[in-house]
């Protein structure tokens, strides 16, 4: 079967390989076997292949974080999977045709949901759910600030924040985005810039913002943390800017705001099964009825992984790149 791995930490279009690799052994009493549909190229996936990730494996190393995948055989101890479910691994090692995983890491997902959607289920709909609620309590009617606005996570949030009644200032780094995102029921999007804190508050009417969500880092925070509430929390999950994120000495001191850092990883670890289950139910159903649909931009087969890595890593990219490494879906 064809994998997708690399030897060495580096550029990764240049260090990744498809490679063949052996077959994955026959489920245990307590595994299932998986044919992946498809998979996304994320940018923590990049950031591994780079060396510049929370997790560097040893090399030579598989990759992945997240896939759709359909079971093609169960162990004899497995009662709740059958051959032909649609599953998402919460294990990781997804850039691959075919794997063998516990049954117990395994999430069951809709069979009529659109398998390019249900690959991007395990980390951008749960990243910005979490986020969104579990680190202020917001009403409806209550703004939120995101930086990244048109990111996979960017985009969930607008639509999740707009079923909850909560309303969103997105601040993207280039202009000819406002119309997509006010498609997707973004309230404000705003272009950064030097005076990004004042046009917050003109376009809010001096709001009192309490959360903001912040994927770039460096000096982006500052730029627009004067807009926030006193003691309004930031919760960071990733450095676009490839720089660590940055308050002012008067936002620190005087606001008193409260910066914070978001990983899915720990979530879910800390999670019980049961709570695992039911946050990807209830998000595959918002998958399902339309309310979270991530744009999709090119597909590539296995064999052109370099090409996907390329495409994905291209700046004025507007919307996803995903793999499908044994053929259309």
């Amino acid at each position: 079967m064809k994998v997708a791995q690399f030897s060495s930490f580096g550029r990764a279009e240049d260090v990744i390989e498809c490679v063949e690799a052996d077959e994955p052994l026959s489920p245990q009493a307590d595994e299932a076997a998986l044919e992946v549909l498809a998979f996304p190229i994320n940018p923590a996936d990049l950031l591994t292949i780079e060396g510049r990730y929370a997790i560097r494996p040893p090399l030579p190393a598989r990759i992945g974080a997240e896939c759709v995948a359909r079971v093609v055989a169960i162990g004899d101890s497995v009662t709740d999977l059958s051959v032909g479910d649609l599953v998402i691994p919460l294990d990781r090692d997804n850039w691959v045709q075919r794997k063998t995983s516990k049954a117990g890491r395994l999430v069951k997902v809709p069979a009529h949901v659109d398998p390019l959607q249900l690959a991007m289920l395990k980390v951008n709909p749960p990243t910005a759910y979490l986020m969104m609620t579990k680190y202020v309590e917001l009403a409806p009617g209550d703004w939120i600030v995101q930086t990244a606005a048109n990111s996979g996570v960017g985009h969930c949030l607008i639509r999740l924040a707009k079923t909850e009644g909560h309303r969103t200032i997105n601040i993207v780094r280039r202009e000819g985005l406002e119309g997509e995102l006010t498609a997707l029921g973004a309230d404000v999007v705003l272009v950064d810039g030097p005076d990004l804190s004042e046009r917050i508050a003109a376009a809010t009417g001096r709001a009192p913002i309490r959360l903001a969500i912040d994927a770039v880092g460096g000096s982006q925070i500052v730029r627009f943390g004067d807009a926030l509430a006193d003691e309004a929390v930031i919760v960071n999950y990733g450095r676009l800017s490839g720089e660590n994120p940055q308050l002012s000495g008067h936002q620190c001191v005087f606001k008193r705001l409260w910066l914070t850092g978001f990983w899915l990883v720990p979530w879910l670890q800390k999670m019980s099964r049961e709570d695992v289950t039911a946050l990807y139910a209830k998000l595959a159903g918002q998958i399902a009825d339309g309310t979270i649909q991530v744009p999709v931009e090119a597909t590539f087969p296995m064999e052109g992984i370099k090409e996907a890595i390329a495409h994905a890593n291209a700046y004025q990219r507007r919307g996803k790149v995903l793999v499908m490494p044994n053929g259309p879906v």
